[in-house]
């Protein structure tokens, strides 16, 4: 993985980690993510992204795809 990729998955594992923070709890076993036919629910992308895992970049990859980082 080069720099500048390291440094953007960085950056949304940051967002992600903001807009966990402010997701209520009874929500977050919502699905959120499907990865290769897999629901990954905010309490699981937590986790992977947390622990920095090739499954977690891919998380927030795909939600970076569907808009939930943006800003306005």
């Amino acid at each position: 993985m080069g720099e500048k990729m390291d440094t953007d998955i960085g950056s949304l594992r940051a967002k992600f980690l903001k807009a966990y923070s402010s997701v209520p709890e009874k929500l977050r076993d919502d699905v959120i993510a499907i990865i290769n036919d897999k629901p990954y629910s905010w309490n699981a992308s937590y986790v992977e992204i947390l622990a920095k895992t090739a499954l977690g970049d891919s998380i927030i990859t795909k939600l970076e795809e569907v808009g939930l980082f943006k800003e306005d």
